[in-house]
C-alpha cells in the first residue's frame, strides 16, 4: 500500500506554525504532505492586479521542515494552490506563471458553469468542493466522468465541518453524495487543517469514510494510492507545458513510474462495485430561492 497522504495541509503566515502543522501530520503517520495556498482572485483589483501579493512557494521559510525531512527520510513536502473561482473569465488566471509554480493545482468552483468546465477542459489536478454548505447545482455522473477520464480527482475536505459540530450532517451528505456519483473512483480525503486539533490519523478517517459510503478499499485509496495519481497528473500535467513551450514531444512515461512504485492505483483500488451510469441526484433538492 502507498503512504499515507494529506494533500491539504494550510499554509499558515507564519512559518513556524505551518512548520508544527506538518510535524503533527507526521506523527499521526502522514508521510506525503501538501502545504496549500487559499487563493481568491474576487480579492483583487483589476484584471492585471489580481496576482498582486501572490509569490511562488518559498521554501527557505521552513527551517524546521527542512530538519524535519532528515529524520524522517520517507517525507516528502510539496507546495499546493487552491483557486477559488466564480467566473470563467477567471481561468485565464491558471496559466500565470506563478500559480503554475505550485506544485499541485487544484480549484474550488462556485457556480455549475465553472464546475462543468474544471470537469471537462481546465488543467488542473484536483476540484475540492465547499464541503461545509449544499452546492448550488447537482453533482452528475456524466459530468463528473469526464473529469475522472481525464485523471482530475475531487477532493473530500474534513476539517472545516469538525471545528463546527453543526456542519457534520453537511459534510457526510455531501461527501455520500459524491461517492455515489463518482462510484468512489478518483476521490481524496484531506484534513485542510489550520491547526493541529484538525487533524485526524489515518486510520480514523478510513472508518470515517465508510461512513460517506466508500467500501474499506475505497477508503484507504482516498489517503494514498488515489493520492499518489493525483502527484503522477501533477507530474505529466506539468511535462505537457513543458512540451508544449518547447515544440518536443513527451519523453515521460508516467505509466513505467507507476509499475515501478510497486503499487497499482487501478480501479480495483478506488472502484466502486457498482455499474451504473445514471446520474445521481442529491440527497436533499436544491431549495428554491424565494
Amino acid at each position: 500500500m502507498a503512504a499515507f497522504a494529506d494533500l491539504n495541509v494550510a499554509l499558515l503566515d507564519d512559518p513556524r506554525e505551518t512548520a508544527k502543522l506538518v510535524s503533527k501530520a507526521v506523527q499521526l503517520g502522514f508521510e506525503t504532505i501538501a502545504l496549500c495556498k487559499i487563493f481568491d482572485p474576487t480579492k483583487g483589483g483589476k484584471k492585471g492586479q489580481k496576482l498582486e501579493g501572490l509569490t511562488p512557494m518559498n521554501w527557505n521559510l521552513f527551517p524546521e521542515i527542512r530538519e524535519l525531512k532528515k529524520t524522517h527520510t520517507k517525507l516528502k513536502i510539496m507546495s499546493r494552490i487552491t483557486v477559488l473561482l466564480d467566473d470563467s473569465d477567471q481561468a485565464y488566471l491558471l496559466s500565470h506563471d506563478v500559480i503554475q509554480s505550485y506544485d499541485i493545482l487544484a480549484i474550488q468552483p462556485r457556480n455549475e458553469k465553472l464546475f462543468q468546465q474544471a470537469c471537462q477542459s481546465l488543467e488542473i489536478d484536483v476540484i475540492s468542493l465547499n464541503m461545509t454548505e449544499r452546492p448550488s447545482f447537482y453533482l452528475k455522473f456524466p459530468t463528473m466522468n469526464a473529469a475522472i477520464e481525464r485523471g482530475v480527482h475531487f477532493e473530500i475536505t474534513y476539517s472545516p465541518a469538525f471545528r463546527d459540530p453543526s456542519r457534520k450532517k453537511t459534510l457526510i451528505a455531501l461527501a455520500i453524495n459524491l461517492v455515489a456519483t463518482t462510484k468512489g473512483r478518483n476521490v481524496i480525503v484531506s484534513s485542510g487543517a489550520t491547526n493541529e486539533m484538525d487533524f485526524r490519523g489515518p486510520y480514523d478517517l478510513i472508518n470515517l469514510g465508510l461512513l460517506f459510503n466508500f467500501t474499506e478499499k475505497q477508503s484507504k485509496a482516498a489517503l494514498t494510492n488515489n493520492c499518489r495519481a493525483v502527484l503522477f497528473h501533477k507530474e505529466a500535467r506539468a511535462d505537457t507545458a513543458k512540451s508544449i513551450i518547447s515544440g518536443k514531444a513527451l519523453t515521460a512515461d508516467i505509466e513505467a513510474d507507476k509499475d515501478s512504485s510497486g503499487d497499482s492505483t487501478g480501479e480495483d483500488e478506488s472502484g466502486s462495485d457498482s455499474d451504473k451510469d445514471d446520474d445521481f441526484e442529491p440527497v436533499e433538492k436544491k431549495a428554491k430561492q424565494e
